[in-house]
């Protein structure tokens, strides 16, 4: 498929599981692409967010977060994110990275919560309105239920991929095997398309099936500013201009003109091409 065709099968209001964490692999081409397309009213459910959910908070594309954090590490505090906290007129509802994963865990077991001792003795069940105290049935013991999470859409960035469906992820999966397997369509950029002859060299990298994998978007640089590890690190440059940009609304609509509403082979030329980005960030 292409970053278009992925738009395409996703529409305003839908419920959407971001892979990657904080500043690593998240599907950024695949966000700039959503953002360019103009879906409004969009449901994000990220463990740890970062660019992707704060640009989609500054192009107004979003209804509700459903998060354990989102940030930009040591780069600082979300702009986006934060002024719409404050703000309001968008739903956030703070989880923990554990309680994003028991939802969508419970999504693939098919059912309608999972029980834990997460949460209680803390303020989590004082500021989440779906957690829900009960009682063992068998022993009495307090238990907390975490709900389903139920994504329309998974969104999230590999290393390599196949035409059929599946996905090669090196290193830390971070959630994305979750959300692959809960949404009802999983879309997947990939930093190169390999034969399946390939494939069968990374065994236990193949992270993600072709049973969960609705389209794979070949799209080199697909996570950037974010790091594909052992691709390229972090763009920690990139990332320090676009907190800057956030800071007035003329130097915000700059940054939309030039990284944002531009398909992805300009948004590289933006950065000075794939040379000045294979010099500054190839591991």
């Amino acid at each position: 498929m292409t970053l278009d065709d992925v738009v395409s099968e996703i529409r305003n209001g839908d419920t959407i599981a971001i892979g990657g964490s904080s500043l690593s692999r998240k599907p950024m081409a695949l966000v700039r692409a959503l953002a360019r397309a103009g879906r409004k009213d969009l449901r994000l459910v990220v463990d740890v967010g970062g660019p992707e959910v704060d640009l989609l908070l500054g192009t107004g594309s979003v209804a509700a977060v459903r998060y354990a954090f989102v940030g930009f590490e040591v780069m600082g505090l979300a702009p986006h994110f934060r002024r719409a906290r404050q703000k309001g007129g968008v739903d956030f509802e703070e989880w923990t990275e554990y309680t994003i994963m028991a939802g969508l865990d419970a999504t693939i077991k098919r059912v309608p919560f999972l029980p834990t001792h997460t949460g209680l003795a803390t303020d989590v069940l004082n500021v989440n309105r779906s957690f829900k105290r009960f009682n063992d049935p068998f022993g009495g013991e307090e238990l907390v239920a975490i709900p389903a999470i139920r994504p329309d859409v998974a969104l999230i960035h590999v290393n390599y991929a196949d035409v059929q469906g599946n996905g090669v992820i090196l290193g830390d999966g971070h959630v994305d095997v979750l959300c692959a397997k809960a949404a009802k369509n999983t879309y997947m950029s990939c930093e190169r398309i390999i034969s399946p002859e390939e494939l069968q060299r990374y065994g236990r990298d193949v992270q993600v099936l072709r049973v969960h994998t609705a389209g794979v978007v070949e799209v080199p640089w697909g996570a950037h500013p974010t790091g594909c590890a052992p691709e390229y690190r972090a763009d920690l440059r990139h990332m320090q201009d676009y907190l800057i940009s956030c800071g007035k609304v003329e130097d915000w609509q700059a940054y939309q003109d030039r990284f944002i509403y531009s398909d992805h082979a300009r948004y590289l030329e933006n950065q000075g091409g794939v040379e000045d980005l294979v010099a500054r960030l190839k591991v």
